[in-house]
């Protein structure tokens, strides 16, 4: 065979495959898994700041556009709070309200939920939010209209000297306590904390533990600023719960301060329990988390 001939026909297998290559790729591109996408804008509706341990009131908004058809999954968002490195340091994730398979093109989804970031060491933390499923994230559109499956949707400022929200722990309280649940203090039957007032209406949150197990019954628990009752509910079972007691203006007055007594009955006492106990406190809630937010 002349050399020239071989050349020839070693340089044709090399386009050949170098030809199939690349259709390859292409059909793999054009016809392989594609990453979901859906034609909505999402909003976070928060201030600019807040102070130290403050609970979030979060505002989500998914903002329909002109590609906007519902998808047949149901997918979940995900926000993720993200330190000044880019480290995760809190979330949100949830299903909406309206499950996304029923979001409708007229119709922006605006809902509202709380969330409890605790101490946040930072003077400031971005917020991203996206949609997801079990197969990885979901293309939304930012607010320049581009696509992207993480949208950095607001950057919120933390006022770490700003401790308004937080109590005054009066009377009735035992010294604070540290455990794999967290931070604590145990109030008696009757104990008394003093927030600074907000002088507007205010939500009071309340996260607690009762001894259910301990007392073989429920307690009942009442909240009151002066002589108006804010609350009143029973604790029916050994699990922590969460209440948010709406506080209205009126009732906390014109002073600087205003004062929250809560009232719990029965109560535990453990060395009238357990004989070989030394411990003779009062013990009638544990609380984790006391604040006063404005609403």
């Amino acid at each position: 065979m002349p050399a020239a001939i071989g050349a020839r026909r070693r340089v044709g297998g090399v386009v050949w495959w170098a030809s199939l290559w690349l259709l390859l790729v292409a059909s793999a591109c054009a016809g392989g898994d594609q990453q979901e996408r859906l034609d909505v804008t999402p909003r976070v509706s928060l201030p600019d700041s807040v102070a130290l341990r403050e609970p979030l009131h979060i505002g989500y908004a998914w903002a329909p556009g002109a590609e906007f058809q519902a998808p047949a999954n149901d997918y979940k968002v995900f926000v993720h709070f993200l330190d000044p490195s880019g480290r995760i340091v809190l979330q949100d994730d949830h299903y909406p309200p309206q499950p996304t398979s029923q979001w409708r093109a007229d119709r922006t989804e605006e809902y509202q939920r709380w969330v409890y970031p605790g101490e946040l060491e930072f003077e400031a933390v971005d917020i991203v939010v996206g949609l997801y499923t079990g197969d990885g994230r979901v293309l939304v559109r930012d607010a320049d209209g581009s696509w992207s499956d993480a949208v950095r949707a607001h950057r919120l400022q933390i006022r770490a000297d700003d401790m308004s929200g937080m109590p005054v722990y009066m009377d009735g309280w035992h010294g604070e306590e540290e455990g794999e649940q967290g931070r604590w203090r145990w109030c008696e039957g009757t104990a008394r904390v003093v927030f600074t007032n907000p002088h507007g209406d205010a939500v009071l949150h309340l996260r607690a533990h009762g001894p259910y197990d301990e007392l073989g019954r429920a307690q009942t628990v009442l909240l009151r600023t002066g002589e108006h009752e804010l609350a009143r509910f029973q604790v029916t079972s050994a699990e922590p719960f969460l209440r948010r007691v709406e506080v209205p203006a009126e009732v906390m007055g014109e002073e600087d301060w205003v004062e929250v007594t809560i009232e719990t009955t029965p109560v535990l006492v453990p060395a009238e329990r357990d004989p070989s106990s030394s411990d003779e406190r009062q013990l009638a809630l544990q609380v984790f988390m006391l604040y006063l937010s404005s609403s």
